[in-house]
């Protein structure tokens, strides 16, 4: 692989992905709170700014979903469930869009609201009740989807697809794989996640969501093959960065038959 090679990689890729789907979360540069001590949800807010609209917003939200659970184990382990379950997805993150804005706009008022010990605490207690997690990108606070919690809650609804998928996600989501654009895992995990997706959608050819799947399959190896701002593929005279190197030789020794590895090997 050479800088030629990934350039024209990394033009076709984006000409055949199209536009990120809106609720695909991107993983590429966030990263998640800290756990906190255990809290109570708390059932207002009383910082005297946007905050304190966030427990109405979420009034009501643990009906809806035990309702979606409840439609989608009426069709357990079919695209119907899934699709049930996609779509309270949808209704869920619209949620976490105005709890974020409600985030930016405290901030904005009271920069130094989140961070107070106890409103942190308490907020994320609060949205860990519903499915949540307070995460940052680039130091800004916004809700995260919790996958594992909505995996554990539907958990008997869905097909194997979407479970392994959902499984696959929760994992990555432990572990942000950039922040800064710069990696935050190895070159050697990063080549793992790629070829665990393209392993996945192998496996799973007509699972529901499968423009979600690519979008994972997409991102991880166009970052592999031309790197980052502050994760460098190549160095200034176009040749392979050493640890780049010998990540790929490990890539094309341990998963020969791969299409991630044959691109490597081009």
């Amino acid at each position: 692989m050479n800088r030629a090679c990934a350039l024209v990689f990394l033009a076709l890729l984006t000409c055949t992905k199209g536009e990120r789907s809106a609720n695909v979360l991107k993983d590429s540069v966030q990263s998640r709170a800290p756990e906190p001590a255990a809290l109570g949800a708390p059932d207002s807010f009383s910082t005297g700014g946007p905050l304190d609209e966030i427990p109405s917003l979420l009034a009501g939200f643990d009906s809806e979903a035990e309702a979606a659970r409840q439609q989608a184990r009426a069709f357990a382990a079919t695209p119907r469930a899934d699709s049930l379950f996609l779509s309270f997805r949808n209704r869920f993150l619209k949620v976490g869009e105005q709890i974020t804005d409600r985030l930016d706009q405290a901030t904005s008022i009271q920069s130094t609201v989140l961070e107070d010990t106890s409103t942190s605490r308490q907020l994320t207690a609060l949205l860990a009740k519903h499915g949540f997690a307070l995460a940052y990108t680039e130091g800004n606070a916004y809700a995260d989807e919790d996958i594992a919690y909505w995996t554990r809650f539907f958990e008997g609804a869905l097909t194997p697809a979407m479970r392994r998928y959902l499984g696959l996600r929760a994992t990555e989501q432990r572990t942000r794989f950039s922040e800064d654009a710069a990696l935050q895992i190895s070159w050697d995990e990063l080549a793992g996640r790629a070829v665990t997706w393209e392993q996945f959608a192998d496996s799973y050819p007509d699972f529901t969501w499968q423009d979600a799947a690519r979008f994972w399959y997409n991102t991880y190896l166009s970052t592999y093959l031309t790197g980052m701002d502050n994760s460098r593929v190549f160095t200034d005279s176009g040749t392979l960065e050493p640890q780049v190197r010998t990540s790929y030789e490990h890539l094309v020794a341990q998963y020969p038959r791969t299409r991630t590895a044959q691109l490597v090997a081009q």
